[in-house]
């Protein structure tokens, strides 16, 4: 039986279709596949580099923010820092201290509230990481005190508002619970004792 014409047609159709397939499946659909993805990656980095162009133009607004709180500072230790001479600073300051401790511990009702060591460190260089601060000379000291919780906060929080007219930084705090403590006392903060290393900075002469 002998096939018609239209038939050989249609199946020469469909083998030219299948074959075609064939080879777009294999020479042409990775590369375009590939295609696509380059076209994603580039719009991703486009993207990436519109964020970092608006970030850049971000950068002397920040510096200026930078260059006013620095200012800013400077000022407020000007009029807050008492001028005096490094010679006279260690026993003047270490008698502030004293007299700090002595109004905290009848202000908040905490006898226990003593300072058990101040010792000034022989350095006194200023290894600040603020730049500000960097111009300002400094002296370090060892302080350990004890007393309760609420007391010792109240404390560095009065240092740290320029209570005795001196900026004070403090790198690290030690904290260990005294012991015995009266079991009748549960109720009040426990008694701490702290040591932390402390640089006090002074106005500069002559400012």
């Amino acid at each position: 039986m002998e096939i018609p014409n239209f038939m050989k047609i249609f199946i020469t159709l469909i083998i030219i279709l299948f074959m075609g397939g064939i080879f777009y499946a294999l020479q042409w659909r990775g590369p375009i596949d590939e295609k696509k993805q380059a076209e994603q990656q580039i719009e991703t980095l486009n993207q990436e580099l519109q964020t970092v162009l608006s970030q850049k133009e971000e950068i002397p607004k920040l510096q200026a923010q930078i260059r006013e709180k620095e200012a800013e500072l400077q000022a407020t230790i000007q009029q807050e820092l008492t001028p005096e001479s490094e010679t006279d600073f260690v026993p003047s300051y270490m008698a502030d201290v004293e007299k700090l401790v002595e109004a905290q511990r009848i202000r908040m009702n905490d006898p226990d509230f003593i300072i058990t060591a101040m010792t000034p460190e022989s350095n006194s260089d200023n290894s600040s990481s603020v730049k500000v601060l960097s111009s300002y000379p400094a002296r370090s000291f060892q302080m350990s005190l004890t007393g309760r919780y609420t007391t010792i906060i109240d404390f560095l929080r009065q240092l740290g508002a320029l209570k005795l007219k001196r900026l004070v930084t403090v790198s690290k705090l030690n904290l260990s619970r005294t012991a015995g403590i009266d079991k009748k006392d549960y109720a009040k903060s426990p008694i701490l004792t702290i040591t932390m290393p402390i640089s006090v900075y002074l106005r500069k002469e002559g400012n």
